[in-house]
């Protein structure tokens, strides 16, 4: 019966002798591409000639990858998990990763083995995380950290299968109020914008009521105007205009052809958007999937507020809607900065509820209320893989047409 193979990375019995004046320690050793060889050092001492022989084994067999057993813990595959994520994902998202593994996951499943992470254990986890009050969100993205920590250890065949996938659906608590996407309505959008071109221009005030032209001129001091319009009119993530450049823009106008004519259409590029990064502070980096890279249309009013706004001898480089850095020089604008900006005026216009997300399902509802866009056309607009109607069209609203319709019909 022929001899088994030496597993990857592992060595035979070393023998020692003496051969012309010095020692020689010798072993069969199996490289990771699966051949089998012989590896000798030589030394002036038996224990020289063994030691060499143990540093040379060390180092072939620590350049094969990490392997993991069923004996080997839950904490030693989300390291592996985690490089795979800083290698193929954005800064931001490693990052938000290493934080749920670091607070709550690693705590209460870090020192499992991995032939302990069944399917009973993993319920257990997620039941008790629903007990302690964790969102139905906080516990999707928890899940899914969960479920990719175990693949790795499917992909190393130390579980048969990955248990996270046969637990239930995490749902809303049973009576708790769903919160539905809501948008601007055209007299919402009306009032605001009007209400933000308002307010005296001079350093004087001559308002009549001071303390609001105080606020107006706060939001325009912010950019909120322009700002605002170019995220109705866009669609884009906060942090997507917040990485936007000079050069994404192209406001002389692409050619396109449409009716056996062409027009020049003004255009912008999303090619990155701003995120904060633990250790690095706030960094600018490319869309998470290829779908976030897109061309957006803009609209006439959008254009024609940008074309006032440039002088044409801006860098290209420069931040669209920059903020001023601690050098004087233009540097990209924190999110989180005009996501404060918007809370301190929006109050003003009585639309409390209104973040700068608002914006975007703004601009999804109107897509969705022209029958002329496919789910694709909008999908391909919004930056997404997929339309996601219920998480960005309003609902509830009033559709006085409908009644006319309905006359017509049924007179």
């Amino acid at each position: 019966m022929p001899r088994p193979p030496l597993p990857l990375g592992k060595h035979g019995e070393i023998r020692t002798t003496r051969e012309n004046g010095r020692w020689v320690a010798r072993c069969r050793f199996r490289q990771l591409d699966g051949r089998t060889v012989q590896v000798q050092r030589w030394g002036a001492s038996m224990t020289a000639a063994n030691a060499a022989l143990q540093d040379e084994l060390q180092d072939r067999a620590s350049k094969r990858k990490a392997v993991l057993s069923p004996g080997a813990r839950f904490r030693e595959a989300s390291t592996i998990y985690l490089a795979k994520i800083e290698a193929k994902r954005e800064d931001s998202t490693h990052a938000l990763y290493e934080q749920w593994l670091k607070t709550v996951i690693l705590p209460t499943l870090g020192e499992l083995r991995l032939r302990e992470c069944d399917v009973a254990q993993m319920d257990a986890f997620f039941s008790d995380l629903e007990q302690r009050g964790y969102a139905a969100n906080t516990r999707r993205v928890l899940r899914a950290v969960v479920k990719g920590v175990l693949q790795q250890a499917v992909l190393h065949h130390a579980i048969a299968s990955n248990p996270v996938p046969e637990l239930e659906q995490i749902e809303s608590p049973k009576g708790q109020a769903i919160a539905r996407p809501r948008g601007l309505t055209l007299e919402e959008r009306r009032r605001f914008l009007t209400w933000m071109d308002g307010g005296c221009v001079e350093k004087v005030c001559t308002c009549e009521d001071p303390k609001v032209c105080h606020m107006q001129r706060v939001a325009r001091g912010a950019d909120l105007p322009d700002l605002i319009r170019f995220g109705l009119g866009t669609g884009l993530r906060i942090s997507e205009i917040c990485g936007l450049r000079v050069r994404d823009l192209d406001l002389d106008g692409v050619p396109v052809v449409a009716d056996d004519d062409i027009r020049l259409v003004q255009v912008v590029t999303m090619a990155g958007n701003m995120a904060w990064v633990r250790g690095k502070g706030l960094v600018r980096h490319s869309g998470k999937t290829a779908a976030a890279l897109r061309v957006i249309p803009l609209p006439e009013f959008v254009a024609t507020r940008l074309t006032a706004r440039l002088h044409g001898d801006e860098d290209p480089n420069q931040p669209l809607f920059a903020a001023g850095g601690a050098d004087g020089q233009p540097t990209f604008r924190w999110p989180s900065n005009v996501r404060r900006s918007v809370r301190a005026v929006r109050t003003e216009v009585g639309l409390d509820w209104m973040t700068p997300h608002t914006w975007r399902r703004t601009y999804a509802t109107i897509l969705d209320d022209e029958m002329g866009f496919t789910d694709r056309m909008k999908a391909d607009l919004m930056g997404q893989a997929r339309f996601l109607k219920d998480s960005y069209v309003s609902r509830g609203e009033l559709h006085p047409d409908a009644a006319v319709v309905l006359d017509a019909a049924l007179r």
